[in-house]
C-alpha cells in the first residue's frame, strides 16, 4: 500500500499557499484492507475512506471509462493494478494532476510543475472533454489566479471543438450555478467569462452575458464601447468592494436588457431597464438561481436607472418603487440597489474612482419610509385596508420629503 497527497493540496504548497484541504490517493489497496486499518468508508459511487484521526480523504486508485452523458456517466475501476498514473491521467488540469510522497517527492508525470511556474492552464489528457464541468472549473481557476495565467492553445481548441459538438449541453443548470456562484466569488470574477469567450465557450454557457458583446454603447456615457466589457468592469468593481454573492449576480444581470436591444437603435437602450427584468428571470430560473438572489436581482435590473437621477425623482416615485420591490419583506433590496449603482457608476472606463456620495441618498430615504410606523399615523386605529393603504403611502411621502 502507498499513498499519496494529490490534487489541490500540492499545487496549492507549490504555489506557496496552505491548502484547504488534503486529499489522499491510495495505490495498491482493497477497500477490505482500508476498513480493516480503521478508515470508515463514505463513498457509494467509488471507494473514499475518511482517516480515524485526521479526518482527511483517502481514495483508492481508479480509472474511468466513460459510459453515458453528464458529470456521473462514468464507470470506475479499482484494484490494486491501478497505478498512480492512471488516476492522475483523469483529472482536468496538469496543475491539479501531481502527486506527493509522504517524504516530500513529487510525481509529475504530465508536466505540471512546468505549468505552474509558467502559469499556463492545461488540459492533462484528452480524457478532459469527457466531463463538461471542467470546462467551467478551467474558467473558475483562471478567474482565481488573475490575468498572468493563460490557458493553452491546445486546450482552447479542446474546449471550443467541446460546445461545437454539444458536449457542454450536458451540464445539469444546479452544476453550472454551482460553478458560476463560485466563480463570482473569486478575485477576478471577469476572467471566468473572458475564458469562457476566448475558448468560444460563453455563447453555450452564458448567452445572457455573450449577447453583450454586440450591444454597443454610447461613448459618451461608457467610453469602454460595449455592454459586456461595461458589465465585467462593473462585477470587477463588485470584487473588489467584496461584495456578497447576491450582489455580485446583481451586478452581472443588471444590464441583461441591452442584450436584446434591436440593432437599430444602437448604441441607444430604450427601457433596457424595463425589458431587462424577465431577461434576467429567465436567466436565474434557468440555472436554478435561489429565489431571493432571482428576487433582488430583477428588483436592481428594473430600478438601477433610477440611481443615476436621485436627485431628480419625486418622493412618490420613491415610495412606489420600494412597495414594487417588495422591500418591508426584504429590506436586502435597498442594499443590493445600492451597491449596484455603486459598481454601475464606477464601472465605466475612466470613472473607477468616482465619487458616488450622492447614491447614499438612496440609503436615507429608504430609513425615512421605514421610520414610518402604523401606530403614528393611526394613533386610534384603523381597519379599513384602502384607507390604511392611502394613509401609509402619503406618510411616507411625506417623509421622503423631508430628506434633503
Amino acid at each position: 500500500m502507498q499513498k499519496f497527497l494529490v490534487g489541490g493540496a500540492v499545487r496549492d504548497m507549490m504555489m506557496g499557499v496552505e491548502p484547504k484541504d488534503k486529499d489522499y490517493v491510495v495505490v495498491g489497496s482493497t477497500p477490505e484492507e482500508m476498513l480493516a486499518d480503521g478508515f470508515s468508508q463514505v463513498g457509494a459511487d467509488f471507494p473514499v475512506f475518511l482517516h480515524p484521526e485526521t479526518g482527511d480523504e483517502y481514495a483508492l486508485a481508479r480509472r474511468e471509462k466513460k459510459t453515458g452523458t453528464g458529470y456521473l456517466g462514468f464507470t470506475s475501476e479499482f484494484g490494486i493494478d491501478v497505478t498512480l498514473e492512471d488516476d492522475l491521467f483523469r483529472r482536468d488540469l496538469s496543475i491539479n494532476s501531481m502527486a506527493m510522497t509522504s517524504n516530500g517527492e513529487m510525481v509529475d508525470p504530465f508536466n505540471g510543475s512546468t505549468d505552474l511556474q509558467d502559469k499556463v492552464l492545461r488540459h492533462t489528457s484528452e480524457a478532459f472533454q469527457e466531463d463538461p464541468v471542467r470546462v467551467l472549473r478551467l474558467a473558475r481557476f483562471r478567474a482565481r489566479f488573475g490575468s498572468d495565467w493563460k490557458v493553452a492553445q491546445k486546450t482552447k481548441e479542446l474546449v471550443h471543438s467541446m460546445a461545437k459538438s454539444g458536449v457542454l449541453d450536458e451540464l445539469t443548470p444546479e452544476r453550472v450555478w454551482k460553478e458560476l456562484s463560485r466563480a463570482l466569488m473569486e478575485k477576478h470574477p471577469r476572467l471566468f467569462f473572458d475564458t469562457l469567450l476566448e475558448c468560444d465557450a460563453l455563447h453555450v454557457l452564458f448567452p445572457e452575458v455573450y449577447r453583450l458583446k454586440t450591444a454597443l454603447e454610447s461613448h459618451r456615457w461608457h467610453p469602454e464601447g460595449d455592454a459586456y466589457e461595461h458589465t465585467m468592469l462593473v462585477i470587477t468593481q463588485a470584487a473588489a468592494f467584496e461584495c456578497d454573492l447576491g450582489i455580485m449576480l446583481a451586478c452581472l444581470t443588471h444590464d441583461f436588457g441591452k442584450g436584446i436591444t434591436p440593432r437599430d437603435q444602437l448604441p441607444k437602450h430604450y427601457g433596457h431597464d424595463v425589458k431587462g427584468v424577465p431577461v434576467v428571470e429567465k436567466f436565474c430560473n434557468r440555472l436554478t438561481v435561489p429565489s431571493k438572489m432571482r428576487d433582488s436581482a430583477m428588483s436592481a435590473c428594473r430600478y438601477h436607472m433610477y440611481m443615476h437621477k436621485l436627485d431628480t425623482i419625486n418622493p412618490k416615485t420613491f415610495v412606489k418603487m420600494f412597495d414594487d420591490m417588495g422591500a418591508k419583506n426584504d429590506p436586502d433590496k435597498v442594499n443590493v440597489l445600492y451597491w449596484v449603482g455603486v459598481c454601475d457608476e464606477r464601472g465605466r472606463l475612466g470613472s473607477e474612482n468616482n465619487d458616488v456620495s450622492n447614491l447614499q441618498r438612496l440609503v436615507d430615504i429608504w430609513k425615512a419610509v421605514q421610520s414610518v410606523q402604523f401606530a403614528d399615523v393611526f394613533p386610534n386605529g384603523e381597519t379599513n385596508v384602502n384607507k390604511i393603504k392611502e394613509g401609509l403611502f402619503r406618510a411616507k411621502v411625506q417623509a421622503v420629503s423631508k430628506v434633503a
